[in-house]
């Protein structure tokens, strides 16, 4: 026997203009909780040209709502902003990582040769004078 859900998004599949044999695909491939959140956010969208085909493509590739996916970004920033603090604070005490001072010696010896080949330049344009 089929339940209330399943009925209530079966219709709902069936304003979209889906055929039977495309709903009831949909229903046997995908839990009735994912059809009905694609079928939420697919009324958040707005301006969707196709809506049984990004209906059928937000199911296939998994589409998470913005808000949740947001939510869980939110806490993904948070773990990592607790796993990089004590990192800052050996930074705030004054120790400059080798990387960095790596790049910092790199770029004044390329100024250097830059300034070198100025004076160059600049003395063969003299003599040639």
């Amino acid at each position: 026997k089929k339940s209330l859900k399943e009925e209530r998004i079966k219709e709902e599949l069936i304003k979209l203009n889906l055929d039977k044999k495309s709903i009831d695909k949909i229903i046997l491939n995908y839990p009735l909780k994912e059809i009905e959140e694609k079928l939420d956010l697919l009324e958040i969208k707005r301006n969707v040209i196709n809506p049984a085909g990004w209906l059928i493509t937000a199911l296939q590739t998994n589409y998470l709502n913005p808000k949740s996916s947001k939510e869980e970004n939110d806490k993904e920033e948070k773990t990592k902003k607790e796993e990089i603090q004590p990192e800052n604070k050996r930074l705030k005490t004054g120790i400059v990582l080798p990387q960095k001072k790596e790049k910092e010696e790199k770029k004044r010896l390329s100024r250097e040769e830059e300034l070198e080949w100025i004076k160059k330049i600049r003395y063969n344009i003299l003599e040639g004078k």
